[in-house]
């Protein structure tokens, strides 16, 4: 059985249903579907569901044409429709019943934009009304089958006399329902009836009864409304209106009404629109629900006012979500969610955009300057977010960066949204911590990001991702120890694009992982093919592995099936990770690192003494090199401050018996400044710059100290 649900067949449930949701955009031309919804329909929620014909498949396919109906409805003008269906399972075999609600969002031309479902497990529900109609046919049976549906009815039953005003039958449910005696109810007249109904309500009440006066044989006019009762509580109910007997002029004189108690159902409906327009975890507003008020106030803004964005993105969150796990990360979520909160003002706007962002609406007064107060109340944000974040006794650093977009005359919800994102980004790429105000040179900045991903995805497309090779080179024999493998990608017009830009793209999209195992495929064939000949049978290779790579389970499995594939002995491997990597991902990472380490790996610390944890890592990690930031190496020799560092690092080195890697090393005073040391290695232009394998240069090292003897 498949029809537009009623709201008061509900009524039977005795539970509600958990709730999922879905979301048609036309302007974006995206579908969404919650979790929750996914599970409702016992769909597995890993990214294999793309698209509504996957979903539709579990609708049993005698249901199908009434959701179809309800769309089309939605479609053609009207705000919310209803349907009923079943789910079946995978053999095609009903097992849930579902009631799925459509609402219709349209722009100012009445066109619709957008379109949300949400849907509530009723199969309780249905199982109740299921007994309810054997329990009425059981009743059919009867002497008189009015009598007995009177009598037996669930709902208050009410014989409404047109002529005299007066309720003069009622079953015994009506007083109970409703909370009046039932000699109340029996001589209570029109008037009286009236005082029981706000007045708002009283007056579909009377236009549904005047209707159902005026209605042929058969038809019935339905209406929900409030109650108040003798206590001062409110109740919803809904009625069914019906011609019950005429006279000899064919006028009706008296009309049943059939009441139900729909307090539970409008309950229900109202958690679906909650669950429509919130976010789940934090309950604040969601992408929908701040794009509508942003609609709404750029409307206001035309008459008075301003209105300004602030799109912020934690930073840090990652590394605590993937090292201490989802439960920890979900509480600094709320946590966050309700510091937002507190920082902004009354009328301000706090959503939650989705994982670790957060969206900041505010309405400025027309005699504000709308730009200095979005940066005040930045400000604000930023100092709620300074203080660490405690969950199970553990604190969380988290700081945030935000972007900031004041609406202009041709601004739209999108727009605001989508430049204040950008400005976002600007922010975090200037250190993060703080705050970008959007100006149109930023969008610029973001279609060269898209062009940048573009070009990414094209080069692994192809497998055109290139590896270029970096000398390392121990300077007391100026012999060559090994190279560095970096990545670098060409665009399709085959210029270089910048590899700063390309690394910070690929992390920002999750391409790094991907980029990290191209170039080490590479490069590590490359390099085995360079040992195979007798002169660089020792050569060492360098790789970079980012934090989101070492992360992903596996890590130490993919590593061997390269190692395998090219032949490449693993003991001429050095992983290459920063302090903050090291920051970033959890225990079993780090084991994968110790694993690799036992099989002959060589693990190094990457721009060591700009991170946050060195020493630690140091002691609980085999490391075996350490690598000097260029950042130190660029003040030597006339730096004391860096003289100082360089010094003890290498000392540091020495006294642990591994070796250490100096970057940047340009000039020959550079090189003659460093402390003589067995381990020592010098990476850096003067002994030659990063080159393809084919040019070969990279084998070709230079000896600096014939330019000085010279």
């Amino acid at each position: 059985m498949t029809s537009s649900a009623s709201p008061g067949q509900l009524k039977e449930a005795q539970t509600i249903g958990i709730v999922g949701s879905w979301e048609m955009d036309f302007v974006a031309r995206t579908l969404t579907f919650s979790d929750t919804l996914l599970e409702l329909h016992g769909m597995p929620d890993d990214g294999r569901v793309t698209d509504y014909q996957m979903v539709r498949a579990r609708v049993h396919p005698l249901d199908r044409p009434a959701i179809s109906q309800s769309l089309r409805r939605v479609l053609g003008g009207e705000l919310v429709t209803t349907a009923r269906y079943r789910i079946c399972d995978e053999a095609g075999q009903p097992v849930r019943w579902m009631y799925a609600r459509f609402k219709a969002f349209q722009d100012s031309g009445g066109a619709v934009i957008r379109i949300v479902g949400t849907v509530a497990d009723i199969t309780e529900h249905v199982q109740a009304e299921e007994e309810l109609r054997q329990a009425h046919a059981e009743l059919s049976q009867a002497h008189s089958y009015q009598q007995a549906v009177i009598t037996a009815s669930p709902d208050a039953i009410h014989i409404f006399d047109v002529g005299s005003q007066t309720v003069f039958r009622a079953n015994r449910l009506a007083p109970e329902l409703i909370g009046y005696t039932h000699a109340m109810i029996s001589v209570m007249g029109g008037a009286d009836l009236d005082r029981l109904l706000p007045a708002e309500d009283l007056l579909r009440y009377n236009a549904a009864l005047q209707e159902a006066r005026h209605a042929p044989d058969g038809e019935v006019v339905q209406l929900r409304h409030r109650v108040l009762n003798p206590d001062g509580s409110v109740q919803w109910m809904s009625r069914r209106l019906t011609p019950f007997q005429r006279s000899e002029n064919r006028e009706v004189t008296q009309v049943l009404i059939v009441s139900r108690d729909v307090s539970d159902v409008v309950e229900v409906e109202e958690r679906l629109e909650h669950a429509a327009l919130h976010d789940e975890l934090t309950g604040l507003p969601n992408r929908r629900l701040v794009r509508n008020r942003l609609e709404h106030a750029l409307q206001r803004v035309e008459r008075r006012g301003h209105v300004a964005v602030l799109f912020c993105d934690l930073d840090g969150f990652k590394r605590i979500n993937d090292s201490h796990g989802h439960p920890v990360g979900d509480s600094v979520l709320v946590v966050t969610a309700r510091r937002l909160s507190a920082a902004t003002r009354a009328g301000d706007t706090v959503a939650r955009m989705g994982g670790d962002e957060f969206v900041v609406m505010v309405e400025v007064p027309e005699a504000e300057d709308p730009g200095t107060l979005a940066q005040v109340v930045a400000e604000r944000i930023e100092a709620a977010m300074s203080d660490p974040i405690l969950v199970d006794n553990d604190e969380h650093t988290v700081t945030v960066s935000i972007g900031i977009c004041v609406a202009e005359e041709n601004s739209t919800a999108e727009s605001l949204l989508n430049d204040a994102d950008t400005a976002m980004y600007f922010a975090k790429s200037k250190g993060s911590n703080g705050h970008a105000v959007f100006a149109p040179e930023l969008r610029r900045d973001t279609i060269g990001r898209d062009h940048i991903e573009r070009q990414i995805r094209r080069a692994m497309s192809a497998d055109a991702v290139q590896a270029h090779f970096q000398p390392i080179v121990n300077p007391l024999d100026d012999s060559l120890y090994g190279v560095e493998a970096l990545v670098r990608i060409t665009d399709s017009e085959g210029t270089l694009l910048d590899t700063g830009k390309v690394v910070s793209v690929a992390e920002q999209t999750g391409l790094i992982t991907a980029l990290d195992e191209a170039v080490f495929r590479r490069s590590a064939r490359q390099v085995a093919a360079w040992r195979a000949r007798p002169e660089y049978a020792q050569l060492m290779l360098t790789v970079n592995c980012s934090a989101r790579n070492i992360a992903q389970s596996g890590f130490y499995d993919r590593v061997h099936a390269v190692l395998a594939e090219s032949g490449l002995d693993p003991r001429a491997l050095t992983i290459e990770v920063t302090e903050t990597v090291l920051l970033d991902v959890a225990d079993a990472a780090l084991n994968d690192l110790r694993r690799l380490r036992r099989d002959g790996v060589g693990l190094a610390i990457d721009d060591f003494g700009t991170g946050y944890a060195s020493l630690r890592y140091l002691a609980t990690l085999p490391i075996t090199c350490l690598k000097i930031d260029r950042s130190f190496t660029s003040g030597l020799p006339e730096d004391e401050t860096c003289m100082t560092l360089v010094r003890t690092t290498i000392g540091l080195a020495e006294d642990l018996g591994i070796r250490c890697v100096v970057e940047g090393v340009e000039t020959t005073e550079q090189l003659i400044a460093l402390p003589r040391y067995d381990g020592l290695l010098i990476q850096g232009y003067l002994y030659g710059r990063p080159q393809p394998a084919e040019s070969m240069a990279v084998l070709s090292i230079r000896n600096p100290r014939l330019l000085t003897a010279s």
